[in-house]
């Protein structure tokens, strides 16, 4: 046995003691930074609420802490929440930066108590758990899948001072000191709205996006989704899920959640963040009706949606969306090019979308947000450009559309443009520092293409910010965030603008100085203070029964 594997056996024996005696049992929940796009979007922590409903169903004592709101303040609000009755820190994260900040925060929390186990869970512990437990050594588990009952029974395991050897999704260290995978739950997650802890929150008007003063609510309307998008994870999430890989949820226990969080948390906004919503238009549509039967007084917003979906819609069907109280819809668009459109499975072309942008042109109540990808393997600069194209020709037919930040290609695990990109040299990042680099809106460590290339994709990534003039659509409140946003729009928006209907990357000197602004976003974003203590165990309970 290593000396390693000594170590860790020994400490395995004295927090099975420790256990045992009922000395920790404090559950600590953390959402770590996002990366650049959270100074201007933030939501709900709901994958933690999701993750935490069971446990909170049993009276055990949670707390959430989202680093979001204090973005300075990390090590001292952890040292200040962890003590000797703390079991466990369980870290949500996502590819990219978010691995860099868990990486910061499991080191913050064993530096606090080497006994605390680290727990990681979300999206990027589902397709990589046994990669975070070999690269990063303050991890003690994860967990792969949905969170809620794999975590329940994670939690369990470790108060009885026993290995999860039997809990579904959970990937751990044996006692000696070698990895262990236990099957996934093969299952939607679907965790009943009355169950959902809303109360661990205690501060809800910080989220949302920049320019909402909205209190948005995030939930689901769908669970899965039927489409098979070969740069998307949402495949290989369903893959192994038997039957139907997308479920509509019943329509009234949809819009009883909604008049839940209306009443209960005085919730203006509610964002559906479905993979997908549309696949089945009569779904939709009764929840529209519904809502306009009950009048509720409540803004709507979608995070999915596809052009094959758009196609089908007619002008009724939009008008039932606006008067439900849409404001907000999202919509896949990713390339100008029809080659790269074929490749990643959208089933649409470059007019299809120029066709469906005029068809929602003439709903201006509901602003059309597209999102767009750049950098996929085998494309070519000709295709990007047609994409910078397809950007100009959508603002130009529709006033009120948005044009997304685009998002560099990232390799996912376990999906088809996976092996294409390993194919043309892509290397998976191990440590939390090559992650962080691997950020959604950086273009600098993909191995194919040109300088040139990566240079347009650069100046595309820039002058998505001003070629929608985003700043009077988005950023229209008195934040420090927002008014340097208006700012920046003012002074540079002409030479962005220029830039895109160009194409002209020459002297691109705003780069840098786009990557020092996003550096410093975290110290311009304020941090907020909480004026009540978290309400957990029995207490959240009881308010939650109420």
């Amino acid at each position: 046995m290593t000396l390693f594997g000594a170590s860790r056996r020994l400490l395995y024996y004295i927090q099975r003691v420790l256990l045992v005696f009922g000395m920790r049992n404090k559950i600590l929940l953390v959402q770590p930074q996002q990366g650049s796009s959270g100074a201007f979007v933030r939501h709900i922590p709901l994958g933690l609420l999701y993750t935490s409903a069971s446990l909170v169903k049993d009276g055990e004592p949670i707390t959430i802490y989202d680093c979001r709101l204090n973005p300075r303040g990390l090590e001292e609000d952890l040292r200040a929440l962890i003590d000797s009755e703390t079991l466990l820190v369980g870290i949500s994260v996502l590819s990219g930066t978010p691995v860099a900040e868990a990486s910061k925060i499991s080191a913050i929390v064993k530096g606090v108590d080497p006994q605390v186990n680290v727990v990681y869970g979300g999206p990027h512990a589902t397709f990589n758990p046994e990669s975070i437990l070999q690269n990063e050594p303050h991890a003690d588990y994860a967990v792969s899948g949905y969170g809620n009952d794999s975590f329940h029974g994670l939690v369990q395991r470790l108060k009885s001072g026993e290995q999860p050897t039997d809990v579904p999704g959970i990937v751990y260290r044996s006692t000696d000191g070698g990895i262990a995978a236990n099957p996934k739950v093969e299952a939607f997650e679907n965790i009943p709205y009355q169950d959902i802890p809303y109360d661990l929150i205690d501060i809800y008007d910080v989220y949302g996006h920049v320019g909402h003063d909205s209190r948005i609510f995030s939930m689901y309307s769908v669970l899965g989704c039927p489409y098979l998008c070969t740069f998307c994870s949402s495949p290989a999430q369903y893959r192994d899920i038997p039957g139907k890989k997308w479920v509509p949820l019943d329509v009234v226990n949809v819009v009883d959640h909604i008049e839940h969080v209306v009443d209960r948390y005085q919730a203006n906004f509610v964002y559906f963040i479905d993979d997908d919503s549309f696949p089945n238009l009569k779904h939709v549509e009764g929840i529209m009706d519904e809502i306009s039967r009950r009048e509720l007084k409540v803004k709507l917003g979608f995070r999915g949606a596809r052009i094959n979906e758009i196609k089908r819609m007619s002008d009724e069907f939009l008008g039932k969306l606006v008067k439900a109280g849409t404001n907000t819809i999202h919509v896949g668009a990713e390339s100008g090019s029809d080659r790269i459109l074929k490749l990643i499975k959208k089933d649409c072309t470059a007019e299809d979308i120029l066709e469906c942008n005029r068809k929602l042109a003439r709903f201006p109540q509901m602003k059309t947000l597209y999102n767009f990808l750049m950098g996929v393997p085998t494309e070519t600069i000709e295709e990007l450009n047609a994409t910078r194209e397809l950007m100009l020709a959508i603002v130009r037919d529709h006033p009120n559309s948005i044009i997304g930040t685009p998002n560099r290609f990232r390799p996912l695990l376990n999906t088809e443009l996976y092996d294409l990109a390993v194919e043309h040299d892509y290397v998976p990042p191990e440590s939390a520092s090559e992650w962080e680099t691997q950020e959604l809106e950086d273009a600098s460590s993909l191995p194919w293409g040109d300088e040139k290339m990566k240079k347009l994709m650069d100046m595309m990534l820039v002058g998505s910010y001003f070629v929608d003039r985003k700043a009077t659509k988005v950023a229209s409140g008195n934040t420090l965030v927002e008014r340097g946003v208006r700012l920046i729009d003012r002074l540079y928006g002409p030479i962005g603008r220029w830039r895109m209907r160009t194409g002209n990357t020459a002297f691109f000197i705003e780069l840098p100085i786009y990557r020092t602004a996003n550096r410093l976003l975290k110290y311009l974003t304020p941090s907020f203070e909480t004026n009540k203590p978290t309400l957990n165990t029995a207490e959240t309970r009881a308010v939650m029964d109420y």
